[in-house]
């Protein structure tokens, strides 16, 4: 049997690899297909998708995607991006890095994050996450960096539950259909530049309060959980990891499910459900990790880690950045009606497949890029603007608390 510390390089790669699959079939679905004009007849336009023609198939895609896919890929991300931190962190400090130098290290790569973040939300897609969630690692993490674990914890379920009363207050009195299913149609100019501009420069700003309880606690877990290792000694933390993912199994069936068969209309209440999932759901991205973690380790027990399906995946993983960028420039040719229009203003089934597939084109292009050795072309970006060139540090490590 391998080591952890293997497992903890599996992980985080297979756990990013397939988080892009899950974020590209609930960005084209919520997003990327929606198109403006009326709804032709036959079809019926719910949260989760569009139903044309009482389609099985856009039934069971609905299902499938409520419980699986919608509020499950980006709280992953969230968790992974704290994890992230609290890694660099550690491995800053046993270098001999100042607390200083680490605060500098951090502001550096998260602050490039955030200008990343800010070009794609303006030039490729409105949705974007990398924006907020670099920010919210500038102005939450880095300054509780060294806090203990207990006040990381309770601060994360403070935030939480604070979330749930910001986010529902406000989304209960919001038209959702208004905020939810606006398209695509007038072209690149209006469909992107000017949405993307006003988010990243005045409605970004404005929601960002309610995005940062949100996601905050859960980056925060993340980070708790990167700084103690959970992944690379799993036997040390097999009881929290148990409850994350028997958390995680929950909000699949209890809440994923309901938002599911109110999209089919055969419980009502839709909206709430949906608002339900996108608050409550966020609270799978530990668990979700957890469930990978378990399945990286029975991938390297199987020695399946060499097997061409786990290595594309991992390439995928370990340029997350580019394969999510990559996907924003495929859905812009693939699916806005202002160039081929694949799937623009189709049924649910049709969304997923085309979504599917542009995923399935980053996995490749992702696994030939490996080949060359090289991180992801961002990936190089990043670590240029994120870290100072023959970084010196002094010879005693300043450790963060770990209780």
């Amino acid at each position: 049997m391998k080591s952890s510390s293997s497992v903890r390089i599996l992980t985080p790669d297979l756990a990013r690899g397939a988080a892009l699959l899950g974020i590209a079939i609930a960005n084209g679905i919520t997003a990327w297909s929606l198109r403006i004009g009326d709804v032709p007849q036959g079809y019926h336009r719910t949260f989760s998708g569009i139903i044309v023609n009482n389609s099985l198939w856009d039934k069971v895609t609905i299902i499938l995607a409520d419980m699986f896919v919608h509020t499950r890929g980006l709280p992953m991300f969230a968790t992974l991006l704290g994890y992230g931190v609290g890694m660099i962190l550690v491995r800053e400090q046993r270098k001999g890095a100042t607390k200083k130098q680490c605060r500098a290290i951090l502001l550096r790569r998260y602050g490039a994050l955030i200008l990343f973040g800010l070009l794609h939300m303006v030039f490729l897609f409105y949705g974007d996450i990398m924006f907020n969630y670099g920010l919210i690692i500038l102005v939450l993490v880095i300054p509780m960096r060294n806090a203990k674990n207990k006040t990381l914890l309770i601060t994360a379920g403070v935030l939480f539950v604070l979330a749930m009363v910001m986010n529902g207050a406000l989304w209960s009195y919001l038209d959702m259909n208004a905020v939810l299913l606006h398209g695509y149609g007038h072209g690149y100019v209006q469909d992107q530049l000017v949405r993307g501009a006003s988010l990243a420069f005045m409605y970004n700003f404005l929601q960002f309060p309610y995005i940062l309880p949100l996601v905050g606690s859960v980056i925060l877990i993340g980070f708790v959980a990167g700084r103690n290792g959970v992944l690379e000694h799993p036997e040390q933390f097999r009881t929290p990891m148990r409850i994350a993912a028997a958390i995680t199994v929950i909000i699949v069936i209890a809440v994923g499910l309901p938002v599911g068969l109110a999209s089919l209309g055969i419980l009502g209440h839709e909206k709430f459900f949906y608002i339900l999932n996108s608050l409550v759901g966020m609270a799978s991205g530990p668990g979700t990790v957890v469930w990978i973690s378990w399945i990286a380790g029975w991938v390297e027990r199987r020695k399946f880690t060499d097997t061409l399906p786990i290595r594309m995946l991992t390439a995928l993983g370990r340029m997350s950045m580019t394969g999510y960028v990559l996907q924003s420039v495929a859905f812009i040719f693939i699916m806005t009606p202002w160039f081929l229009g694949i799937g623009s203003g189709q049924s649910v089934a049709i969304v997923a497949v085309t979504a599917t597939g542009i995923w399935l084109v980053t996995l490749v292009f992702a696994y030939l890029w490996s080949l060359t050795g090289n991180r992801g072309p961002l990936e190089i970006a990043h670590r240029s603007i994120g870290y100072k060139k023959n970084r010196v540090y002094g010879e005693t490590p300043q450790l963060a608390p770990a209780s």
